[in-house]
């Protein structure tokens, strides 16, 4: 293309029809060339929660994989069957390389011990890291560093380098970063579990409804439809189901007085409250639903909801009578609303039997956290 172009460009056609010429021959010749350079980079794919793991097969079957399992791998709080906080995938170098396509995972993490040249996956990190960077690494103090790299070999991707001078260094990385990874990763997967959340849309009359009625901005999905609603009380409770699983929304709100209403077990006695209330069992008569802070104990934190000051209770529910075996997880927060003087409380319950748990309770307590207290 090159030598032709000069060419014919040299020739240097004149007047107004020349000029329209070599306009005309420069949109042709451009048309023409490849563009590849200028192709959106491929989109990163990868189930919600996945972490794929690229490894040495000693490193991740030794120490260092046990560590990373043991902090990522850990149990999701609160469910009552035991489910990851991640699901790992373990790949090799080696299995990498055979399939080019597996670079674009969207959240993709390198365990790398750099000692030694005998590490395919060090090799590699060093390729990518550079000189500069493992000059670094020997004169820094722990022997060990992490690196972020985003959208490399796809949009939407985060792929993490962990990177150290032996294996009780990366160990030690891996402690030292477990928090952030996790957080990097939920941050990552944020667009796709809005997406999943809202796949119907938003339902505008149930919006409007909790408005109108608690002065409570919520975003509530359009699947979900109105259970009941008592105006005395101040109680609203919404739900979502098929033949696999019922996912439940309640919100309630009563005046603030003190403190003490803000305490783990004062709030577990008004969910139970709430429960002998309203949600009764269908199978056995007089049974209701209450928590059970016995098999598994109730998991609580201050986590603000809308810059405001709440208390979030997370543990599992089930019906009071031994005969009636439905329950599941839920997550509760309770909000303290100082403009208004008042205690809003919004809750997110599930029931799937026989079915996980752990990413229906991701999109019932993504609702929840969108929640926001009119002024």
């Amino acid at each position: 293309m090159g030598k032709e172009f000069i060419k014919i460009m040299s020739s240097k056609p004149s007047g107004k029809y020349g000029r329209l010429f070599t306009f005309l021959f420069a949109v042709i010749l451009l048309s023409g060339c490849s563009t590849s350079g200028l192709q959106p980079a491929p989109q990163s794919f990868g189930s919600l929660n996945r972490i794929v793991v690229v490894a040495d097969q000693d490193v991740w079957d030794g120490p260092v994989g046990d560590t990373f399992r043991y902090y990522l791998a850990a149990a999701y709080p609160v469910l009552p069957q035991p489910e990851p906080l991640f699901d790992l995938q373990h790949f090799t170098m080696s299995e990498i390389e055979e399939d080019n396509d597996r670079k674009r995972f969207r959240s993709l993490i390198f365990l790398a011990d750099m000692e030694g040249s005998v590490s395919p996956t060090g090799t590699f990190v060093k390729n990518i890291l550079g000189d500069e960077n493992l000059t670094h690494l020997e004169e820094s103090e722990k022997k060990a560093d992490i690196k972020i790299s985003e959208n490399r070999w796809a949009a939407n991707q985060k792929v993490l380098f962990f990177y150290a001078n032996g294996n009780k260094a990366l160990i030690d990385n891996i402690k030292d970063k477990s928090a952030s990874i996790s957080s990097l990763v939920k941050k990552n997967d944020k667009n796709m579990l809005d997406a999943r959340t809202y796949m119907s849309g938003r339902s505008a009359s149930l919006n409007n409804l909790i408005e109108e009625s608690f002065g409570v901005d919520m975003q509530i999905p359009g699947d979900y439809i109105l259970a009941h609603h008592d105006k005395e009380k101040n109680f609203i409770w919404m739900r979502k189901f098929d033949k696999h699983a019922h996912n439940n929304i309640m919100i309630y709100k009563i005046p603030y007085d003190n403190t003490e209403q803000l305490k783990p077990g004062n709030i577990k006695s008004l969910r139970d409250s709430i429960g002998k209330w309203y949600v009764a069992s269908g199978q056995v008569d007089g049974s209701y639903m209450r928590v059970n802070d016995i098999d598994l104990s109730l998991y609580h934190e201050n986590r603000p909801v809308d810059n405001k000051f709440a208390v979030q209770l997370k543990g599992i529910w089930e019906m009071s009578d031994i005969k009636d075996m439905m329950g599941g997880p839920f997550v509760t927060y309770t909000i303290h609303d100082a403009n208004a003087n008042e205690l809003v409380f919004i809750d997110g319950f599930v029931y799937a039997p026989g079915k996980k748990k752990r990413d229906l309770m991701q999109g019932v307590e993504h609702i929840l956290s969108k929640t926001k207290i009119s002024e």
